[in-house]
C-alpha cells in the first residue's frame, strides 16, 4: 500500500504518482486501492526508486546463436475497427496507450495525468490508483506521467467535485469526486473496468452494439422489431434465433420470426435409372440360346455390386447353365477395386490348399498410350484448388493407380497363407500382353501364373471443363467364352457411372443456370453463397463393407460421397474463374446423402436457397430501413457516474434512429439482448441519442454458476463421436468446474456457439489481473481442435487433455506459468452435419463436413474483421487476447484409404493423402527468413519432444510402424515425392516454409515475431469410432502434453532498460521471442 499525503507541491505529487506508476509496471496482479492517506509506506525517493527498478530489470545474457524476433516486427492488424472510441479504451491499446513495437501490447503511455496542486488526499489516492493501473498495462515508461497543466493530447484530469464521475471530452478524460467515495470509485474502475465477463469487455460490447444497429446480429434485429408500433411484423433474423426461439417468441407474441438462413426448395429433379444387374441379365438373354448341352462356358462379369448381390446373380446364371446342361465357370468381380476383388475372391480360394513360398504381383503402370515416363508432384501438402486446367488429354490418374486398387491385399494374403510381408512382392509389369495384373505364385512344385485385365471408362474430370483432364472410373463388363471361343465382350455403365453422368451433365449445369438467372447474368464472388444446400439423395446397390485389416473399407459409396463433394467444389471454383476471374469457394453446401440398398438406383437432386440473403424486418409490406455502414454508426462509452454506491454508465449513440435505441434499451432491461455480457457491476445504463436519453434502470441479473463439479464427474465421451448437442452438454458441465473459465468466443454462420476453455491461476478471482503482464511474464499457447469437423478425435482429445491437466498433480501450477486456452470444437456447423451423416455411415470419411455450413474453409477468414463466416472470429479474438507463442491445431486424416475413382482414383487436391502414413504425424509451418531462425530451433525442439512422447507409448508406436509399412509398400516406394515419408524418430513431420507474409493464413508466417510455432497434428481419425477413437484422442493428448511440458520448462529472455532521473525516464520490460526450450 502506497501512503499519500495531502497538500503536496507539484514536484512531490509527481514523484508519488510516478512511484505508483512504476509499482504497477512491475505488478501482474493486485487488489485496489493501492494507495491510502492513512496507512502504508510513503513513496521512495527517486534514488531509492531507481535502485529498485534496476534490480527488477536486470537483463540476462542471450545465447550466442539466439536471434530475438521482436526487433523485426512489422505493423499488425488493428482489431479496433471503429473510428470513434471512448472511455472503453482507457486501459487498452488505443488513444491513451499505444503499441509501437507491434506485439498487441501497449508500450507507450500517450496519456498524461493532471491533478490540482495541493489537492485533497482522496484525489491523490484516486490518481495513484489510475497510475498504478496504467503501469500494469504497458511494457515501457518513457516520461513522467503527471504534468502541471493540460496542453492538449490524451490526458486524464482529476478535479474535486461533489459527485463522482468519469467522462470523456474529445481527448480529455475527466475524473471528478472527492473524499472516500472518489477513492472507492477509482478502486472499482481500476480493478474491474473494462471487463464485462471473463472474456468480454466494454470494447467488444460497443463493437457488437454498432453491428446490432446495422442489423447484423440478433440483438439488433430484435431491437428493430420492437421499435415498430404496428402488430403486423415479420422478422427475418439471424440463425442463433433457433437457440432461443421459445424465449423470443414468448417476448414477441405478435411478431413472426423466421431464420433468414433457413432453407426453401428452389428446384428438384429425380432421375429414372436402370439397375446394372438387370442390364447384365438382359445381355445374357442373347447368349443363352447359343449354348448347347455339353458346351464349356466361361462367363466373367464386372459389376459394381456387393458380394451378396453378386453371389445371388452367380447362382442364377449357374442355374441357367445347368438347365442347359452346360459346364464351365462364372466369375463376377466387383468393379470397385477390381484387382483386390479378383485376388481376394477368386485367386485366394483357388490357392487355399497350397503351401505358398512367395507371391509376386505385377501391375501395369497406368499411362496413356506411348507414354513411359512417370511424372509426379509434391504431395506433402494439399494443393487445395484444382483449377485452370488447359490439357484435355492429361490423365489425372497416377501411374500406380492399379497398385493403389490392390490395397490392402497384402494383409489378406498374409492371413490366408500365413505369409510374412517380405514374401509378397509388388513389381511393375513390363511385358507386352494386354493385362492389368500378373500374379506369380511360387510353391515347392513350381510357379503358377494368373492374369487379369481391369475394365474402365474414360471421361473428362469435369464435363464442362474438359481442360481439367481425363479420369478413368471402373466400368461394367460382360465377357462370354463358349468352348474356348470369345462369343461376347461388352462394357456397360455401372449404376454409379449413371449417377455421375447425371451429376456432371444435368445437376451442376442446372445449378449454374439457376445462379445466373438469379444474378441476371452478372455473377460475382460477393453474391456467395449462391444457395443454401445442394442435396444429393442417392440409394444404390453397391459394396460397402468393413475389411479385416485396421479400419479398412471396401466401399464404392464412401468413394462416391467424396467424388460428389470434391468434384462439385472444383466445378464451382472453375466456374468462378470463368465467370469473374475469382474462384467460388463458398457456393453453398454440397451435401451427398447416400445409402446402400438392393435393386434399381435412385438419384434425386434438390437445390435449396436461403429464405433471405440478409436479415430483414418487414412491416405493412415494407422493409424497414437501417444504416448499413460501420462508418456511419458510432457507439462509445461517454461517462460513468458513481453516487450512493451506484454505478451508471452512459453510452453515446450516433447515426441510429432514437426509437430503435429506445427499443434496444428496453430489451436490455428485460435481459433479451447482450446476454453474453455481465453488467452486474452497474446499476443502470443510459443510451444518449442527440438530446434524448433512454435509461436502463435495472440491469438484468446474471445467474451465478455454482462451482460444484470436478471433471472426474463428467462423462467426456472418450470413445464416441461428439456432436454439437453432446458438446454443449459437456460445456455446460465444465462451467461448473473450478480453476477453468469456459466462455463463448464466437457464433457460427448457422448460429451455433463456439467455446474456449482457459486454465486459471489459483488466485485468479482475487483483484485485477493484467493481461499485459501475463503475456509479458509467461508464454502463451492456444490449442485448437476440430477445425475440420470430420476429423473427430480432436474434440475427444481436448476434453481428455483438460482432464489430465486438472487431475494430475504435476500440472497444479500450470496456469501460474503458462497462458493456456483450449478450443475443443471450432467448426460447430460442420460437426452438426457430420454427426447426422455418421449415424448411418459411421466409418466414412465424410469430408462434406470438413468446412463450414456453406462449404467455406473459414481458416482463410481469420483476421477478417468483416467476415460473414463468423466462426472465424473466435480464433481472431483469441489471438488478440493471448498473442500465442505456440499455436497447436489438432487435425486428422482418414482412418483408411481415400479413393475417388471419378477424380483419377486419388483426390485431385489431396493426392498425397491417399493412404494414412502413421497414426500421428505433423506439420511445422515456419518463416524461412534468416531473422526468424531461432523460431526454427524451437520448432525442432518441439518435434523432438513429441516424437519421444509418442515413441514411449507402445500402442501408438505400433500403429505408427504399421501404417508406415503400408505407406511404403503402396505409395512412397513408387512415388517418393508425391508420397513423402521422411521419418524422424519413427515419426513423419513435414516442414513447410514460407517467407514472412503479413497476409498469410498461418500466424507463424503472418506474425513470426510473435508466434514462434504453428504446429498442425494429423491423426488418422476420419471417421474413428469406439476404442480406436479413444486411441486417436490419446495421441492428441500425448503430443499436447509434450508441448506443454516443454513450455513449462522453457526459459524466457527479456529486453530491459532502466534510467530514472529527473532529466530522463526510460523503463522497459519486453519479453523476447522465441522462448528458449530446455535441452
Amino acid at each position: 500500500m502506497l501512503r499519500v499525503q495531502e497538500q503536496l507541491p507539484f514536484s512531490k505529487q509527481r514523484e508519488a504518482i510516478q512511484a505508483a506508476l512504476i509499482s504497477g509496471f512491475f505488478s501482474e496482479q493486485t487488489t485496489f486501492p493501492i494507495a491510502s492517506t492513512s496507512e502504508g509506506e510513503f513513496a521512495p525517493s527517486m534514488e531509492e526508486l531507481s535502485d529498485w527498478v534496476k534490480n527488477k530489470t536486470r537483463t540476462e545474457k542471450q545465447p550466442e546463436d539466439y536471434q530475438a524476433t521482436n526487433e523485426y516486427a512489422e505493423a499488425v492488424i488493428d482489431f479496433e475497427w471503429r473510428d470513434v472510441t471512448g472511455l472503453e479504451k482507457i486501459f487498452s491499446v488505443g488513444p491513451f496507450l499505444r503499441d509501437q513495437n507491434h506485439d498487441f501490447l501497449p508500450d507507450e503511455l500517450a496519456v498524461r495525468l493532471i491533478i490540482p496542486e495541493e489537492c485533497d488526499g482522496s484525489v491523490m489516492v484516486a490518481a495513484s490508483n489510475f497510475a498504478f493501473r496504467l503501469g500494469m498495462e504497458t511494457t515501457a515508461i518513457n516520461d513522467w506521467l503527471l504534468v502541471e497543466k493540460y496542453e492538449g493530447g490524451p490526458a486524464i484530469l482529476f478535479r474535486e467535485a461533489e459527485r463522482c464521475q468519469i467522462l470523456q471530452q474529445d481527448e480529455l478524460v475527466i475524473i471528478e469526486g472527492t473524499g472516500k467515495e472518489l477513492e472507492v470509485f477509482s478502486a472499482i474502475l481500476c480493478e474491474q473496468f473494462p471487463q464485462l465477463s471473463t472474456f468480454e469487455t466494454w470494447t467488444s460490447y460497443l463493437q457488437k452494439l454498432v453491428d446490432s444497429f446495422l442489423l447484423k446480429n440478433l440483438d439488433g434485429q430484435l431491437a428493430y422489431a420492437a421499435s415498430i408500433a404496428t402488430d403486423n411484423v415479420t422478422a427475418y433474423v439471424s440463425p442463433e434465433f433457433l437457440q432461443r426461439q421459445e424465449e423470443i417468441e414468448t417476448a414477441f407474441p405478435k411478431t413472426t420470426f423466421i431464420n433468414h438462413r433457413s432453407m426453401v426448395e428452389a428446384w428438384q429433379k429425380d432421375f429414372d435409372l436402370t439397375w446394372e444387374v438387370d442390364e447384365f441379365l438382359q445381355m445374357l438373354t442373347s447368349v443363352y440360346p447359343k449354348i448347347q448341352a455339353g458346351d464349356q462356358v466361361e462367363i466373367q462379369g464386372v459389376l459394381s455390386e456387393d458380394r451378396q448381390v453378386r453371389k445371388e446373380l452367380k447362382e442364377k446364371i449357374e442355374a441357367e447353365l445347368a438347365q442347359r446342361k452346360a459346364t464351365g465357370s462364372v466369375e463376377l468381380i466387383c468393379a470397385h477395386k477390381q484387382g483386390f476383388s479378383w485376388i481376394n475372391e477368386v485367386l485366394i480360394p483357388k490357392l487355399k490348399s497350397q503351401k505358398i513360398e512367395k507371391i509376386t504381383i505385377a501391375f501395369k503402370p497406368f499411362l496413356p498410350a506411348g507414354v513411359t515416363e512417370w511424372t509426379e508432384e509434391s504431395g506433402a501438402t494439399p494443393s487445395y484448388n484444382n483449377v485452370n486446367g488447359h490439357d484435355s488429354e492429361k490423365w489425372n490418374d497416377l501411374p500406380i493407380r492399379y497398385l493403389q486398387e490392390l490395397y490392402p491385399i497384402q494383409d489378406n494374403l498374409m492371413a490366408a497363407f500365413d505369409l510374412k510381408a517380405d514374401q509378397i512382392e509388388f513389381v511393375t509389369y513390363s511385358g507386352e500382353e494386354e493385362l492389368t495384373y500378373e500374379v506369380a505364385v511360387q510353391t515347392a512344385s513350381g510357379t503358377e501364373r494368373w492374369t487379369y485385365q481391369a475394365s474402365y471408362s474414360e471421361r473428362p474430370y469435369l464435363s464442362e471443363y474438359s481442360g481439367m483432364g481425363k479420369v478413368h472410373p471402373p466400368t461394367g463388363r460382360l465377357q462370354v467364352e463358349i468352348n474356348g471361343e470369345n462369343y461376347l465382350t461388352e462394357e456397360f455403365a455401372t449404376d454409379i457411372e449413371k449417377i455421375w453422368t447425371h451429376y456432371q451433365e444435368d445437376v451442376l449445369p442446372k445449378c449454374r443456370k439457376w445462379i445466373e438467372k438469379r444474378a441476371a447474368g452478372e455473377v460475382s464472388k460477393e453474391q456467395q453463397p449462391f444457395f443454401a444446400q445442394l442435396k444429393l439423395d442417392i440409394l444404390a446397390s453397391e459394396p460397402d463393407e468393413r475389411l479385416s485389416s485396421r479400419n479398412d473399407l471396401l466401399s464404392s459409396l464412401d468413394a462416391l460421397h467424396e467424388d460428389l463433394y470434391f468434384a462439385g467444389a472444383d466445378y464451382f471454383k472453375n466456374y468462378g474463374l470463368e465467370a469473374c476471374g475469382e474462384m467460388f469457394e463458398e457456393p453453398g453446401l454440397i451435401l451427398p446423402v447416400i445409402r446402400q440398398n438392393t435393386g434399381r438406383p435412385q438419384f434425386k437432386a434438390t437445390l435449396f436457397e436461403q429464405v433471405k440473403k440478409e436479415p430483414q424486418i418487414i412491416t405493412e409490406g415494407q422493409v424497414l430501413a437501417h444504416p448499413n455502414d460501420r462508418k456511419k454508426v458510432n457507439c462509445t462509452l461517454q461517462s460513468i457516474t458513481y453516487h450512493q454506491q451506484r454505478l451508471v454508465a452512459t453510452i453515446k449513440v450516433d447515426g441510429v434512429a432514437a426509437n430503435v435505441v429506445a427499443a434496444y434499451a428496453k430489451l436490455l432491461e428485460q435481459g433479451l439482448v447482450a446476454q453474453e455480457f455481465d453488467f452486474g457491476l452497474y446499476d443502470g445504463l443510459v443510451f444518449q441519442v442527440d438530446d434524448q436519453r433512454f435509461a436502463v434502470r435495472k440491469m438484468p441479473e446474471k445467474a451465478e454458476v455454482e462451482q460444484d463439479l470436478t471433471i472426474d464427474q463428467i462423462d467426456l465421451l472418450p470413445d464416441q463421436v461428439i456432436g454439437y448437442e453432446e458438446y454443449l452438454t459437456i460445456i455446460d458441465q465444465l462451467k461448473r468446474v473450478p480453476q477453468i473459465a469456459v466462455y463463448k468466443i464466437a457464433t457460427s454462420y448457422l448460429g451455433r456457439e463456439i467455446y474456449a476453455i482457459e486454465l486459471l491461476q489459483k488466485d485468479a478471482g482475487s483483484g485485477y489481473l493484467s493481461k499485459t503482464k501475463r503475456l509479458t511474464n509467461h508464454p502463451s499457447e492456444i490449442i485448437n481442435a476440430r477445425h475440420h469437423a470430420n476429423e473427430v478425435s480432436g474434440t475427444n482429445g481436448a476434453f481428455l487433455l483438460l482432464k489430465e491437466l486438472l487431475t494430475d498433480p504435476k500440472y497444479q501450477d500450470l496456469a501460474d506459468q503458462l497462458n493456456l486456452v483450449i478450443v475443443p470444437l471450432e467448426n460447430v456447423d460442420g460437426a452438426a452435419i457430420h454427426y447426422e451423416l455418421q449415424k448411418t455411415t459411421p466409418e466414412w470419411k465424410l469430408h462434406v463436413a470438413r468446412f463450414n455450413g456453406v462449404g467455406k474453409e473459414f481458416y482463410h477468414e481469420y483476421f477478417n474483421l468483416e467476415t460473414q463466416h463468423t466462426e472465424a472470429m473466435g480464433m481472431t479474438r483469441l489471438y488478440e487476447r493471448f498473442v500465442p507463442d505456440v499455436m497447436v491445431d489438432n487435425h486428422g486424416v482418414p482412418t483408411h484409404e481415400w479413393e475417388q475413382p471419378f477424380s483419377g482414383y486419388t483426390s485431385p487436391s489431396y493426392k498425397g493423402f491417399w493412404l494414412p502414413r502413421s497414426l500421428l504425424y505433423g506439420y511445422f509451418w515456419v518463416a524461412t527468413n534468416d531473422e526468424y531462425r531461432s523460431n526454427i530451433v524451437l520448432n525442432k525442439q518441439i518435434e523432438d519432444a513429441i516424437a519421444d512422447a509418442i515413441g514411449a507409448v507402445p500402442e501408438m508406436k505400433r500403429w505408427n510402424e504399421e501404417w508406415a509399412a503400408q505407406f511404403e509398400v503402396y505409395a512412397h516406394k513408387w512415388l517418393p515425392k508425391m508420397f513423402p515419408a521422411d521419418y524422424y524418430k519413427e515419426m513423419i513431420n513435414y516442414w513447410i516454409g514460407f517467407k514472412a507474409d503479413p497476409q498469410h493464413r498461418y500466424p507463424s508466417i503472418r506474425f513470426p515475431w510473435l508466434t514462434s510455432v504453428a504446429y498442425t497434428s494429423e491423426v488418422a481419425d476420419e471417421t474413428a469410432q469406439g476404442e480406436y477413437l479413444t486411441l486417436c484422442a490419446q495421441a492428441h493428448v500425448v503430443h499436447d502434453l509434450a508441448t506443454i511440458d516443454l513450455l513449462l520448462a522453457a526459459t524466457t529472455l527479456y529486453q530491459t532498460s532502466s534510467v530514472l532521473t529527473d532529466e530522463e525516464i526510460t523503463i522497459s520490460y519486453t519479453r523476447l521471442r522465441p522462448i528458449i526450450a530446455s535441452h
